[in-house]
């Protein structure tokens, strides 16, 4: 009899543990939280917009091709949208938040450097800007090649 409780406890235990477990994410941020890496709490920076802390691969990923299907460029993995909570929501935001360049102040200010550089000595280029700001970058190239 106390054997038989015994493997019923054991049971239970296992299946709770099994069918009652958090998601690969809630998983990562645990394990980081716990070992000290600190990836998991730096937030996540796309085209100059914080789009917040702890944000897995999926939701970035979800965020870059929602943003390229803004702009112009449709790309959306339709079996991740569907399945995949987090880069639906990454999609979703992207999408929402990112702009056509010719209506991004990032982008005019890129293209406004650019087509200076171009035409007088010196370059005018925020580098920060230029490394980080998808559509600042975007319009420098575009300004630099375009203007004589």
């Amino acid at each position: 009899m106390k054997i038989s409780k015994l493997y019923l406890f054991i049971a239970s235990l296992f299946a709770a543990l099994v069918f009652g477990g958090c998601t690969a994410y809630e998983q990562a941020v645990v394990a980081n939280a716990l070992t000290g890496n600190a990836a998991y709490s730096d937030p996540y920076y796309y085209d100059g917009y914080n789009y917040g802390a702890n944000r897995d691969s999926s939701y970035r990923s979800g965020v870059s091709d929602g943003c390229s299907s803004k702009r112009g460029t449709w790309r959306k993995n339709t079996y991740q949208y569907t399945h995949n909570y987090s880069y639906r929501n990454g999609w979703n935001a992207g999408y929402n938040q990112c702009q056509n360049n010719y209506n991004n102040s990032s982008y005019q200010n890129g293209y406004s450097d650019g087509c200076w550089s171009r035409r007088y000595p010196g370059t005018r280029k925020n580098t920060y800007q230029y490394n980080h700001n998808y559509s600042y970058r975007s319009g420098w190239n575009t300004g630099y090649s375009q203007c004589h």
